[in-house]
């Protein structure tokens, strides 16, 4: 692989993502390598960007070398969770749905939430509410994000725009909802134990 193919990947998922999935849509052990690699530096970056916000103390490093590599396998073990349930979601609705090229492109989706240190950089410079500029800057960049996956998803298996917003959110719905109904399940139980 090298830098050009490297630079393609980029440009693709930032602008032209019905040529990101043409790209992602030849099955290669490659793009798995370079899907990791996106994920490494979003969490990194992530990490730089919260660390900005306030002042370093020694656990700095920790979150930086320890912190990292948790962030990096939690955030990988959500994407396989996420890319298998919208699998079996759209092989469900009749799509010959992939698990290695939706991983692939929610994994490569995720570049331009790199672009958030230098928004954290500029108002923290100007000393301008960085932690709302944080905050909206990673609900904009989440959504350009969700929007390539979408873009990608709907030119691959031939999707109509809205069934697409459908089946990338109904994942996140349906672990929402378990999620609420383990936490509460789990108070009851924890309420029960108390009495």
């Amino acid at each position: 692989m090298n830098v050009i193919q490297i630079l393609d990947y980029w440009y693709s998922a930032l602008i032209d993502p019905e040529k990101l999935s043409q790209i992602i849509a030849v099955e290669d052990k490659k793009h798995f390598i370079v899907s990791a690699v996106v994920v490494a530096i979003v969490v990194f970056m992530d990490i730089v960007a919260q660390s900005l916000l306030s002042t370093q103390t020694g656990f700095f490093y920790y979150k930086i070398t320890y912190g990292f590599i948790a962030l990096f396998l939690l955030h990988v073990l959500c994407l396989i969770i996420y890319a298998g349930l919208l699998t079996v979601i759209l092989q469900i609705g009749g799509y010959q749905a992939s698990g290695g090229y939706i991983i692939n492109v929610l994994a490569l989706s995720q570049i331009p939430m790199i672009f958030i240190v230098p928004v954290v950089l500029i108002f923290k410079s100007l000393y301008f509410a960085p932690v709302f500029f944080y905050s909206a800057a990673s609900l904009a960049l989440f959504i350009w994000s969700l929007f390539i996956a979408m873009r990608c998803i709907s030119q691959r298996y031939q999707i109509e725009t809205l069934k697409t917003i459908g089946y990338i959110a109904l994942p996140a719905i349906l672990a929402g909802v378990t999620a609420f109904l383990i936490l509460v399940a789990g108070g009851m139980v924890l309420i029960g134990l108390i009495k």
